[in-house]
């Protein structure tokens, strides 16, 4: 494993590239030279030690005075000998022609006293740096040597490889989307200045993959350098794995279900779980749920929709996950959900099967509350009062009120509306006569003649009920300010039936 003059800046930090050095312009270039050892010139001739390449040759204030305008000639013949760098004292004048200097010599300065501490000093980290890579490197190649064994997919291999070497790590699809990742907490936003962004390892992988390294610490960059390879042919092999066990069959409705009740539960787990799929985790999804036994006619009536995945049956329902087709925009794709929700009224005629449709759920992390919203409707569905065989989340013609309470299901907030609204209604209405009464002079517009009507009873029998409902919650229900409070306050007392019949 090399270590870079770079990574030398970075482990000894009195070391620096700074304005006093004679470097070749390209400096940058130059500090990605492998270096060996760190020796120190003497002051007696032959003033050079025995170089064999990329050693780091300490100038000591004594050699310079010693050498004195024969310092060019000794920086020459350092260059001949392909030394990585040498290294003056700060403040200590180069003596000599700084022309004659110039060239692929990197010339660094040295903070502090140069004395022959110094060299012993640095191999010292030269030499923990090597040996702390030969420990983490033989480490990484046992577990991922282990892990190829039981066959493990990507994400353990990502965190394994993260825990072990203290980096974080990404591995990216061809369309620059998250497959896994590790160790993102190490780097909150106030933490990663521009520069960090910048230190990253990146690596091609096939069929469009990428693993990056990164962002990284300074002294970080020696590891991630040292292990991208090892890592990247690992990441191959697990991503080939997930493939090979990708679920199907009854595991893949397993897999999908588990995604729709929000399992797994972390933002990251889901975009893989996703992936693991073949879903794009950023495409627009619904969620259907339908009393349909057929499953060729319900993939045939959402088929314009997108692609049908079936996600298992619950109390004879079935649910299934629709990935959207990725032209459609949001106002065309409410366009066909209407469009399906016509023609499966028109086809269905007499019988009794029912649509649900949830709002539509931009990502994958969007999912299970879709999810929630199509179980929501399809519980509404079983209700004899409600009208539409087929109905979406997102239509206020399909659930009304429903739509801006829902957020507030199973709050006590909704639940103290309910109560100051309706009084002691709920408590003497056991058989829900007062509440269906009162709901349907409500939706008549306070008409008795109507309401009666639809209710298929008296006027009188009505102005009985009327009178007794004013007497519970106590207010005049004659009076058209309390209609749309008790309304609201019906249409919550039913949301709070919805959600508990849910459970």
């Amino acid at each position: 494993m090399e270590i870079t003059l770079d990574d030398l800046l970075v482990l000894e930090p009195r070391l620096a590239s700074g304005k006093e050095s004679y470097a070749a312009s390209d400096t940058d270039s130059g500090l990605r030279r492998a270096v060996s050892w760190v020796v120190s010139a003497r002051t007696t001739a032959p003033h050079l030690p025995v170089l064999r390449g990329g050693e780091v040759v300490l100038i000591p204030p004594r050699v310079t005075t010693v050498v004195g305008r024969d310092l060019p000639a000794l920086l020459r013949e350092a260059e001949l000998r392909d030394v990585a760098a040498v290294v003056c004292q700060r403040g200590e004048p180069m003596r000599g022609e700084p022309g004659a200097m110039h060239g692929g010599l990197v010339v660094l300065t040295w903070e502090g006293d140069l004395t022959g501490e110094s060299e012993t000093g640095v191999n010292r980290l030269l030499t923990e740096c090597r040996g702390n890579l030969y420990r983490v490197g033989s480490e990484l190649e046992r577990q991922l040597t282990d892990l190829a064994a039981s066959r493990a997919g990507l994400g353990e291999l990502v965190q394994t490889t993260a825990d072990l070497s203290g980096l974080a790590i990404q591995v990216t699809d061809s369309q620059g989307r998250l497959l896994a990742a590790s160790r993102q907490e190490l780097f909150a936003q106030d933490d990663v200045s521009d520069l960090a962004h910048k230190l990253q390892i990146e690596r091609e992988l096939p069929s469009g993959l990428s693993l990056i390294l990164g962002p990284l610490r300074p002294e970080q960059r020696v590891v991630a350098r040292f292990l991208v390879d090892r890592v990247a042919a690992a990441v191959t092999l697990a991503v080939r794995q997930d493939e090979a066990v990708r679920p199907r069959g009854a595991r893949r409705v397993e897999a999908i279900e588990a995604l729709l009740a929000g399992r797994p539960g972390s933002a990251g787990e889901q975009r893989a779980a996703a992936l693991a799929l073949g879903f794009d985790p950023d495409a627009v999804f619904l969620v259907v749920v339908s009393s349909e036994e057929d499953d060729s006619k319900l993939t045939t009536a959402l088929a314009s929709l997108g692609t049908v995945h079936a996600a298992g049956v619950v109390n004879s329902r079935r649910t299934s996950l629709v990935a959207a087709n990725g032209h459609l925009t949001p106002e065309s794709l409410l366009s066909r959900v209407a469009s399906v929700k016509r023609r499966w009224d028109a086809e269905s005629g007499g019988a009794t099967s029912t649509l649900a449709i949830s709002a539509q759920a931009s990502g994958i992390a969007q999912v299970p509350a879709a999810a929630r919203e199509a179980q929501f409707i399809a519980t509404l569905q079983a209700q004899a009062r409600f009208p539409h065989r087929a109905a979406s989340f997102d239509s206020i013609d399909d659930i009304g009120a429903f739509q801006l309470l829902y957020p507030l299901r199973d709050t006590s907030e909704l639940r103290q509306f309910v109560s100051d609204a309706l009084g002691t209604l709920e408590r003497h209405d056991r058989r829900g006569t007062l509440r269906e009464s009162l709901r349907a002079f409500l939706e008549t517009g306070g008409s008795h003649a109507n309401a009666s009507q639809r209710l298929g009873i008296h006027r009188n029998t009505l102005a009985y009920r009327l009178r007794r409902i004013g007497q519970l919650i106590g207010r005049d229900v004659g009076d058209p300010r309390t209609w749309l409070t008790l309304h609201l306050a019906l249409w919550g007392s039913e949301l709070l039936e919805v959600t508990s019949d849910e459970r």
